[in-house]
């Protein structure tokens, strides 16, 4: 699944397609699209009126349609930016000369109209480590008052009210770079610990980003290829030559960490 660093790239090439722009339409193309999201893209093309760049927070893509409402999608397992209509193209995004379609293979996009309010209640920039309003203190702060948990590192971790836009390969890579054990609680961590998990966490998920997002089978990078480089997640031994262990941890997800140096 893209995850915040992915997000941010295929907002990032949205933008770029439609630079320049003073207007754009949105269009349905597939029976699932317009049975499943017809009254969304009936609001959204009924109140947009000016072209508006897109932004991220966490896993999520929003473009302002007017001063009230904001349209967020969600990639899923498998979205991204397709300048052809092929095979699994559900929407298309035109101006007068131009047009982008939204390819969707295993159909998880998701699609909703919010109000300025709702935006506001669900999602916080200022928590968001891509985001240009991050700010580590507030962060810190957050996750002091609202973290008062047994949960395990790998379950808060991912959990996207604490960490928008962390996933699987963030968290295996994050985890490994900080020396955590995946199944530690969280509870049990210093305020070093968290700062350090937090520092680790900017390095990989910026790396991440400006290297072009990791390539995995679900995201292709649609400016060009990416060079970033994963160290343990997907591996059967790490930079180092150790082993490297998968597991099924208990946010359900495979985790990949080292038994060497991640102890328990």
């Amino acid at each position: 699944m893209p995850e915040g660093p992915e997000a941010k790239i295929a907002s990032d090439y949205f933008n770029n397609f439609f630079k320049s722009s003073s207007n754009i339409k949105f269009e349905l193309l597939t029976d699932y699209y317009k049975n499943k999201y017809g009254s969304v893209f009936n609001t959204l093309n009924k109140n947009i009126k000016n072209y508006s760049e897109s932004f991220t927070v966490g896993k999520n893509i929003f473009i302002e349609i007017n001063e009230d409402l904001i349209f967020n999608f969600h990639l899923g397992m498998t979205g991204g930016w397709s300048t052809e209509n092929v095979t699994h193209c559900h929407f298309k995004v035109t101006n007068k000369n131009k047009e982008l379609f939204f390819k969707d293979v295993r159909k998880f996009g998701k699609m909703k109209i919010l109000t300025k309010k709702e935006f506001e209640i669900k999602f916080n920039s200022q928590i968001d480590i891509l985001s240009s309003n991050y700010n580590k203190n507030i962060h810190l702060e957050f996750l002091n008052e609202k973290l008062k948990t047994k949960r395990s590192v790998c379950a808060i971790i991912m959990d996207q009210k604490f960490f928008p836009g962390v996933g699987n390969y963030i968290k295996s890579e994050v985890l490994y770079a900080c020396k955590i054990h995946p199944e530690k609680k969280w509870s049990l961590l210093s305020i070093k610990k968290i700062n350090n998990l937090l520092d680790e966490l900017n390095k990989i998920m910026n790396h991440s980003y400006l290297s072009g997002g990791a390539e995995l089978k679900d995201f292709k990078n649609p400016f060009n290829e990416s060079d970033f480089k994963l160290k343990i997640y997907g591996k059967k031994e790490t930079p180092l030559k150790k082993k490297v262990t998968s597991i099924i941890t208990s946010d359900n997800r495979k985790t990949w960490f080292c038994k060497a140096t991640q102890k328990l």
